[in-house]
């Protein structure tokens, strides 16, 4: 190699002797050392692996650039990942990022289907499940956390399986993989993190993505081993990985794995010719061609691996042809499958959404069958025996019948388990269902949400403690862009059956953070997630019973100034109340005055004192915010013909302008005047002592309602 060459091994240092890079075959197809347990049929397979990978990876390229497919991300030069699928059992999963061309492909994917992926109708035709590996992954690193909680979860489950998460050098520098690796360490979980150092993420060289002389040598920081390995010796890789599975399958915990590669082209076919690297190096790294260096090997020990490769080069070709043809024969899913892959269960606005625009594009409406719409009722008959209760206490009772009777629910979040939640909301579980089932986390929100979409994939009901809605932002991405996501991304395929509870509002005289009314961005989301968000102990026990039972996931918020008001008649039994369904609050024929969470007493106070002046004002409390209950807030506007909208949240394009605009949209003509919203200025919630500045006043909610009497 010449001296730019970026070298698989430093020649000196610390780091080199500290963490060998590990090799079995020379770049000339020599053996250095001893052959792992690896006979002839396996070698030829991870060598026809290696010839099917490049041969797809070309052939991508060629249809991008013919407009077949949109865009591509090529793998050429890191074609001995197709080691990790071989160095694992069919039980085990594979968490990946998007480089993993071979990966898939080894794993049993056809070209077809890994094809599609590319072409932008990724789930149209193959079913994730079918091949335990997890769908490609735009957002760099966010998968390494899911690993770790997939890994924790099948544990926890009874099942023998190892995870290995797969990611380039540029996912280290991200929050996740310090997440991800920080609680696998903890926990010392079954996974296998599997790092491809191809020197560069996108343009942005090793050097200036991190100060580490290895990436190998993190691990010690999170009390596992790391181990460095020439990624361009299939073999090598191989045993490395092999090492790794067999020592988490028996109890020694996780590894990280850096396999030191290079990719030969761009990053990908919108970037054009890599300007960032000299022609230098990349002649060099050329030379030390991963299939070149197996097929010299394969020669070695008498076996044709010239015919081998063009055997495989001419069936791959083939395939990729009649793959592309098939791809651009197949018709999109209808409309009506896309809309339902987005949770399992449609609430009537997505219904009505769906119907319409296929109304607009000259569709047939489906017909949506009652399983698979959310059935709003009415609040069920409850339990006869009930109690004097707390908020605290309301949702303790619920949170300790889904521990009871589901053995698959685990709760996990800081402080949850040894301390019972800094509320006290998970308070004796620690020791009556064990650590296994409440799980004291690292205090790392992206690790917490991320943790738990693993474990959801596994089968687990996870339930998220955020100790305050104002700290849940640094999990937005996994929430967001996973949770609600992924039903869709993967045509209903994966479940995200998750609670993740989050006290909200202000009344506390909390610190900066602690009051933030957060509900508009994840009502907001697109995707599966709904949004609950009580204002008393009797609703929030029910509505939590209920969030136990769903399988697309709940953000259910809980007004921190609520949490140790105690209220009469809560039963003392079980019971689930419908989410999705408001609930009239105080009955009135004046005005219509929605509310949700600590603004419902608020409204409540406003209403009495209105009584006074002659106005019949109808409290509604939403009880849930995704979906919300139209049906409810139109038929008493119909009634009152006035509407004001109450929340702590800003202003503006808060719940108030949403519920504001349905009604206007639906039943406008029924208005004597324009509706009113009351609700924080569009600044941030006043700490501490701050807080009056912050505060909505029952008197502001009263002037609102004379605002709308008198217009």
């Amino acid at each position: 190699m010449s001296s730019s060459v970026k070298a698989p091994e430093p020649e000196a240092g610390q780091a080199a002797e500290r963490f060998p890079v590990r090799r079995v075959v020379d770049p000339e197809g020599r053996l250095l050392t001893d052959l792992p347990d690896l006979g002839d049929d396996a070698l030829t397979d991870l060598f026809r692996h290696m010839v099917r990978t490049r041969t797809f990876d070309e052939s991508a390229l060629k249809l991008q650039r013919v407009g077949r497919i949109p865009a591509y991300y090529p793998c050429a030069g890191m074609e001995t990942h197709v080691a990790v699928p071989a160095a694992l059992e069919d039980r085990d999963w594979i968490f990946c990022a998007y480089r993993e061309q071979g990966v898939r492909l080894a794993r049993g994917v056809p070209e077809v289907n890994e094809l599609a992926l590319w072409r932008g109708m990724p789930y149209a035709i193959w079913n994730p499940n079918e091949y335990r590996i997890t769908p490609l992954n735009a957002t760099i690193g966010t998968h390494i956390p899911q690993a770790t909680g997939y890994s924790y979860a099948s544990r926890m489950l009874g099942r023998d399986e190892v995870t290995v998460a797969i990611f380039g050098d540029g996912a280290t520098s991200e929050g996740d993989f310090h997440a991800g690796l920080n609680s696998a360490g903890v926990w010392k979980t079954p996974v296998v993190f599997f790092c491809q150092n191809n020197l560069y993420a996108q343009s942005t060289p090793l050097n200036e993505q991190t100060a580490s002389a290895t990436l190998a040598q993190k691990a010690e920081a999170y009390g596992f081993e790391g181990v460095r390995v020439d990624g361009m010796d299939v073999v090598a890789v191989y045993e490395t990985v092999r090492e790794a599975v067999e020592k988490a399958r028996s109890g020694g915990g996780p590894t990280l794995i850096e396999s030191l590669c290079y990719r030969y082209t761009a990053h990908s076919t919108y970037d054009g010719t890599p300007v960032y690297r000299t022609r230098d190096e990349e002649g060099d790294w050329l030379g030390l061609d991963p299939l070149i260096r197996m097929r010299a090997f394969l020669s070695s020990k008498g076996l044709d691996a010239e015919q081998i490769e063009a055997e495989e080069k001419e069936r791959t070709k083939k395939a990729m042809s009649a793959a592309i043809d098939q791809l651009e024969q197949t018709p999109l899913p209808p409309r009506e499958q896309v809309f339902r892959s987005s949770s399992v269960k449609m609430s009537p606005r997505l219904v009505e959404q769906l119907q319409r625009e296929q109304i607009e594009a000259g569709e047939e409406p489906a017909e949506i069958p009652a399983e698979a719409r959310m059935q709003i009722t009415d609040d069920p008959e409850l339990p006869a025996e009930t109690a004097r209760m707390t908020l605290v206490e309301a949702l303790n009772s619920a949170l300790d019948h889904g521990l009871a009777t589901q053995d698959n629910l685990l709760i996990l979040g800081e402080d949850v388990g040894r301390e019972g939640g800094v509320f006290r909301v998970t308070a004796d579980f620690y020791e009556k269902y064990g650590k296994e089932r409440l799980l004291d986390t690292p205090l790392c929100e992206i690790g917490i949400a991320g943790a738990a979409v693993g474990m959801a994939i596994a089968g687990a009901k996870p339930v998220v403690e955020i100790e305050f809605a104002g700290f849940s932002y640094t999990s937005f991405d996994q929430i967001i862009f996973h949770i609600a996501r992924y039903p869709w991304r993967t045509f209903g395929a994966f479940k995200m059956p998750i609670v993740i509870r989050m006290p909200s509002g202000g009344g506390h005289e909390g610190y900066e953070g602690h009051s933030d009314a957060a509900e508009a961005f994840y009502a907001h989301a697109p995707g599966g997630l709904n949004i609950v968000y009580p204002s008393n102990p009797r609703d929030a026990k029910g509505l939590m019973a209920s969030a136990l039972k769903s399988e697309d996931p709940v953000v259910f918020f809980e007004p921190v100034a609520q949490y140790f008001a105690k209220q009469d008649g809560v039963p003392v039994d079980h019971y689930e109340l419908p989410i999705g369904k408001a609930r009239i609050h105080r009955a009135g024929s004046d005005v219509t005055v929605v509310a949700y969470g600590n603004a419902v007493g608020i409204a409540a106070e406003a209403a009495e004192t209105l009584a006074q002046e002659g106005v019949s004002a109808e409290v509604i409390d939403l009880r849930t915010l995704k979906p919300w209950d139209e049906d409810t807030v139109i038929e008493s506007v119909g009634r009152t013909g006035r509407l004001v909208v109450v929340h702590e949240a800003p202003v503006s394009f808060g719940l108030g302008a949403e519920i504001i605009a349905t009604v206007m949209e639906k039943a406008g003509d029924r208005l004597y005047s324009p509706p009113a919203r009351v609700g924080h200025a569009d600044i941030v919630w006043a700490p501490a002592k701050m807080e009056p500045y912050s505060m909505i006043e029952p008197a502001r909610v009263a002037n609102a309602v004379r605002q709308v009497m008198e217009d």
